[in-house]
């Protein structure tokens, strides 16, 4: 799979700083000069799609790698919107995080909201050392409840796995979503 966005946070004059970073369509990445005091040393990166959510048929991949000793927010600006589905298509994304020694790295996005008819897959795997810290959090709506959408999506999959550094399985788990036709008992 082509990579769609790639950001390395490494140690530089004492600071946590984000040393490359790159993104391509339908991804965009920010990353603001200052989200708070001085004295902290994090870095926050924001994630957003063109178009303001997730068409059927993208699908966006990155990576990241957070440096020894750094400490990493990732967030995005609103909700992840996945787009009404074309016939069976499936937006999908992949996220691969490396997680250095004595570094943090806290994923917390706005909920995954997907449309009617919308199919959607995410994959996120985590390489920690026994002295990493990672928080992630992984959430989703029910739909749009303002447009009468309330479970209507046809496909949600959430894929987290978390290893240690020897590949050693330390969290797996995958939340599965489907619409299926059930014919009444007669």
């Amino acid at each position: 799979m082509e990579r769609t966005g790639k950001v390395v946070v490494e140690k530089v004059g004492g600071k946590s700083t984000v040393t490359r970073c790159f993104s391509k369509y339908p991804l965009k990445f920010i990353v603001p000069s200052k989200v708070g005091p001085c004295k902290i040393d994090s870095v926050w990166i924001y994630s957003l799609t063109y178009g303001g959510g997730i068409v059927s048929g993208d699908s966006i991949s990155c990576e990241f790698e957070i440096g020894d000793g750094c400490t990493t927010v990732f967030t995005t600006q609103a909700s992840t919107k996945v787009y009404k589905s074309v016939g069976s298509k499936c937006s999908a994304q992949f996220l691969e995080v490396t997680v250095g020694s004595n570094a943090l790295l806290a994923i917390l996005p706005d909920p995954v909201t997907c449309f009617s008819t919308a199919r959607y897959s995410q994959k996120q795997v985590f390489r920690v050392l026994l002295d990493s810290n990672l928080v992630i959090v992984d959430w989703f709506t029910s739909g749009r409840h303002e447009s009468g959408e309330k479970w209507d999506f046809d496909l949600y999959k959430s894929t987290n796995n978390i290893f240690l550094d020897d590949n050693q399985p330390l969290f797996l788990d995958t939340v599965l979503l489907e619409q299926q036709s059930i014919s009444p008992i007669k």
